[in-house]
């Protein structure tokens, strides 16, 4: 028999497409006699991508910190996508039937399992330009995105990027004189993510 599963491709999605299919999840997922216990409640499910697209709309002539929140923002309502995936997959029981009336997208089961995703490494890090920092990534192979976070705080990581090209990893919107931790992570075939590197320290100018 199949297994079937649901597509992660969301946190690849742009920020209109992310808010929008967040609340193609949560309009589903409301009142859906399949999921009468999900781990997120379709209401704020909906009410984080609604916040999430306020966000995205002020940063269209916004300052680098409304880009820093709305970045905030993306990672913690991937966040709630991930775990509502989760829930859906183990409550359908393989019924692609269910699993499709929560509004997510189902992966074909029978597309051949893919190589490993590779590693990833930040090799240095260089002052790119005024609140830009550029990352020399090591990289493994099978690898088609680069995704990235900073953190401030012990432990409070937020997103910084999403890359396809290796050699132009280049970090905008960071304050001047603040010391960023930084790790990344790479993305594969059918949803295969990598571990997060080893964190490295780097000061925007």
């Amino acid at each position: 028999m199949s297994k079937w599963r649901l597509l992660r491709d969301y946190s690849q999605k742009s920020d209109a497409g992310l808010g929008d299919f967040s609340l193609h999840v949560g309009e589903e997922m409301d009142g859906n006699i399949n999921f009468k216990t999900p781990t997120v409640a379709p209401a704020d499910l909906k009410t984080a991508g609604n916040n999430f697209i306020a966000a995205v709309a002020v940063c269209e002539d916004g300052t680098s910190q409304d880009t820093l929140h709305k970045n905030v923002l993306r990672a913690a309502l991937i966040a709630l996508l991930d775990q509502l995936a989760k829930y859906v997959e183990l409550t359908a029981n393989n019924d692609p039937e269910i699993l499709t009336s929560s509004g997510f997208t189902l992966a074909d089961p029978n597309i051949a399992k893919p190589a490993p995703v590779g590693t990833v490494a930040i090799n240095a890090v260089t002052n790119a330009g005024g609140g830009s920092l550029n990352l020399d990534l090591n990289v493994g192979p099978n690898v088609w995105g680069f995704e990235v976070q900073v953190s401030t705080s012990p432990n409070v990581w937020v997103a910084a990027g999403y890359f396809t090209d290796p050699r132009n990893v280049t970090l905008t919107n960071l304050t001047p004189g603040t010391l960023y931790a930084i790790h990344a992570r790479v993305h594969g075939s059918l949803n295969q993510i990598s571990d997060w590197s080893d964190p490295v320290s780097h000061m925007a100018i």
